[in-house]
């Protein structure tokens, strides 16, 4: 079986040298705890500052298997402007390129409830190819290790009240060309713009419930439409649980736990529904958020949640 998946990675590394389109950023069923790196306008929405760590073991169960790492910073930096910053590291096999971004916002608010914010993002990736692993010998292709830096940069729109959500944005706006010449020919292989489009809504279930339905769209050219549903159920700004389903890839469990009132950990659960499902156990997702300071914003998107004084007044009822 890992013959196999070998063959299949040397398969794609072949088509980097080689006119062709691949997979470029990495999928996060928990984008919600991640959406300032799809969409920088997110940036300092929470009112204070916030450190994600977020661990993603793709396909578990098969040397090689896509594995990303992700730590990401965003905050208020003066009136209706965030920043952010944000390093992510995504490896398959021998190809590794690490993702290096900062974040700009500017909000406008709309009334007592509503606002709208636009942001830009700027920055780069170091690609990293390891052909020497491989062991090829003797072929000038693969005798030396590609290794390359590409700056790129993304856009993005984020209108939210406590309860609305709904967001636009893309990434490699600049679209990235790989060159390589053997035996007198040139071949090529690009990264295209891609697109995110997200909504979501909260409804009051009970004074201790809250359901929170969401979808997110991701597309790019020359590949198909990703799409994922979301519904999650929310206890008393503490406990959060729910599902996803990612059309015709996978269904997930998603959990999430507030520890204290600034750290919140989540863990998710893929079952892949392809034809991959017989080939892996799987995909992995953990994730560690870290609230910084204190929130002297009462206004922010409906999916960050904190533990609150009217959830410790219930509690101490109940008990």
């Amino acid at each position: 079986m890992k013959n196999i998946f070998k063959n299949i990675v040397f398969a794609i590394v072949l088509a980097i040298s080689i006119q062709g389109f691949a997979q470029q950023d990495p999928l996060y069923t928990q984008y919600y705890n991640n959406f300032s790196l799809i969409n920088p306008a997110y940036s300092g929405s929470h009112g204070l500052f916030t450190a994600t760590a977020n661990i993603r073991s793709q396909w578990a169960g098969e040397a090689g298997s896509p594995e990303t790492q992700s730590l990401s910073l965003h905050g208020p930096a003066g009136k209706n402007v965030g920043l952010g910053l944000s390093i992510v590291n995504d490896k398959v096999f021998v190809l590794s390129e690490t993702h290096v971004y900062a974040d700009f916002s500017y909000s406008i608010h709309m009334g007592e409830s509503a606002t709208m914010a636009f942001g830009i993002k700027a920055g780069g990736s170091f690609l990293n190819v390891d052909l020497l692993e491989l062991g090829i010998e003797n072929d000038n292709l693969f005798s030396e290790n590609l290794n390359e830096f590409n700056p790129n940069m993304g856009a993005g729109i984020f209108y939210y009240t406590d309860r609305f959500y709904a967001s636009l944005s893309t990434v490699n706006i600049l679209q990235t060309k790989h060159y390589n010449k053997s035996n007198a020919v040139v071949s090529s292989a690009s990264d295209e713009m891609i697109f995110y489009l997200s909504s979501g809504y909260v409804f009051d279930l009970s004074d201790d419930f809250k359901i929170r339905p969401s979808f997110m769209l991701r597309g790019v050219d020359g590949a198909p439409l990703s799409t994922d549903i979301s519904a999650s159920i929310l206890w008393l700004d503490k406990l959060e649980f729910g599902i996803s389903h990612r059309i015709d890839e996978s269904i997930s469990g998603l959990f999430q736990l507030r520890l204290t009132d600034n750290l919140k950990v989540g863990y998710t659960y893929d079952a892949i529904t392809s034809n991959l499902s017989n080939y892996n156990n799987g995909s992995h997702e953990f994730s560690i958020i870290l609230n910084i300071g204190k929130n002297n914003n009462t206004k922010k998107p409906p999916f960050y949640w904190m533990k609150n004084k009217n959830s410790e007044k219930i509690l101490k009822i109940e008990n």
